[in-house]
């Protein structure tokens, strides 16, 4: 196979890392400019200069383009691990705030987004997501630069690193590193992650291992995470025909995952309805296959427990498990008392547990049904957090 390396030569024009090619210029879903990014699926074990956190290609975002807060923005790929040892291309989105650079740089956040799909489509990167949109925005507009990772190898043929909780932790480093790459003096060296969903896994992992893994001058601050899907591990792992009902946010994440491996692996505990939805879920995003879901319970999905697969149960239990002691940073774990995304008891017992085992863990709840107010005081107890951090 042909190495990325040999294919393409990289100069730097500027703040603008440009890779040459013989592919012509050409416009990006929303993004214009120069077409500087190759298919993830041609990516290749680390070799001949490829390395983790090290940038592929960058461009500059159109400034109609941006989203609100921001006053400038870049797009780039870059080299990250995954579960399956290999080296893949991912993307994510840099963007700067309004107003005059600090003399230390622009302290850097990253928006580690809940779920949104398997497939490339999905991607923050190729569609605008408003709840995404409006808390980055939130943060830009708080005096942070924030980094948004599509996280590796999304939508790639037998890609478990999808729902493998250390390998989108590692993405979101690598992110940051290469995001110091295209920033330069713009960033400051102090980094905090905002997680959510899926993102919130990773957080929590960051908090755990984040300081030993960064390089450089990079200082990792801590994270903050909300709806955390804790027991999830245990959720996929005892999927079975008795299995109980869970929201449909939850069963979409199930499918997800089970998207996310090899056909082969799964194919004899899918049920006829599982077979359907999980071939659905290669290609639709969360808000689509919600409706597709309908009343589907987990229960629906499977014709025999997943467990007889032993070898698969052993690996999703290991790649979908989350800490809940032995952090090095703090972390803020959040919780609502009505959030269709997590089963909420499960996530307030692992919380608690979590806060009784480490004196770095803060919890909050918050005492309301009302799930506008609550979402108002989580927004609340996230921007102070952040604030103290840095």
């Amino acid at each position: 196979m042909t190495t990325a390396k040999s294919r393409f030569t990289r100069t730097r024009v500027g703040k603008t890392l440009v890779v040459t090619t013989a592919a012509a210029a050409v416009a990006v879903g929303s993004v214009t400019g120069a077409q500087a990014f190759a298919d993830p699926a041609e990516a290749v074990p680390e070799q001949g200069g490829q390395t983790a956190g090290s940038v592929y290609a960058n461009r500059i975002i159109a400034p109609t383009s941006l989203i609100a807060g921001a006053a400038r923005g870049q797009e780039y790929t870059y080299w990250s691990p995954g579960s399956d040892e290999r080296l893949h291309l991912s993307t994510a989105t840099l963007l700067e705030p309004k107003g005059k650079t600090p003399s230390a740089g622009w302290p850097v956040l990253v928006w580690a987004h809940a779920s949104n799909g398997w497939n490339q489509s999905c991607a923050p990167s190729k569609t605008r997501n408003g709840a995404d949109d409006a808390a980055v925005t939130r943060l830009l507009k708080q005096g942070y630069a924030v980094i948004s990772p599509d996280y590796a190898a999304v939508g790639m043929p037998g890609a478990p690193q999808y729902s493998d909780v250390s390998a989108t932790a590692h993405n979101i480093v690598d992110a940051v590193r290469a995001g110091s790459d295209v920033g330069e003096s713009d960033l400051s060296p102090k980094w905090a992650v905002v997680g959510e969903g899926q993102g919130a896994s990773a957080a929590v992992e960051l908090a755990r291992n984040g300081a030993s893994w960064q390089s450089g001058r990079l200082d990792f601050r801590g994270a903050t995470a909300t709806s955390i899907p804790a027991g999830y591990d245990d959720l996929v792992t005892n999927l079975s025909p008795s299995s109980q009902p869970v929201p449909t946010g939850v069963v979409a994440d199930v499918l997800y995952t089970l998207a996310a491996q090899e056909p082969d692996d799964v194919k004899s505990i899918l049920s006829t309805r599982g077979t359907a939805l999980v071939e659905q879920a290669r290609t639709l995003c969360s808000a689509a296959l919600a409706k597709e879901i309908g009343g589907t319970q987990l229960a629906d999905l499977v014709s025999r427990p997943l467990s007889s697969n032993a070898k698969l149960a052993a690996a999703l239990r290991k790649s979908l498990a989350i800490p809940s002691r032995g952090f090095s940073r703090p972390v803020l774990m959040s919780q609502r008392l009505m959030d269709p995304t997590v089963v909420v008891p499960t996530s307030l017992e692992y919380v608690t547990q979590a806060q009784f085992a480490s004196n770095k863990v803060t919890m909050k709840t918050y005492l309301t049904g009302d799930d506008a107010a609550a979402r108002k005081q989580e927004r609340s107890a996230v921007d102070a957090y952040l604030e103290d951090l840095f």
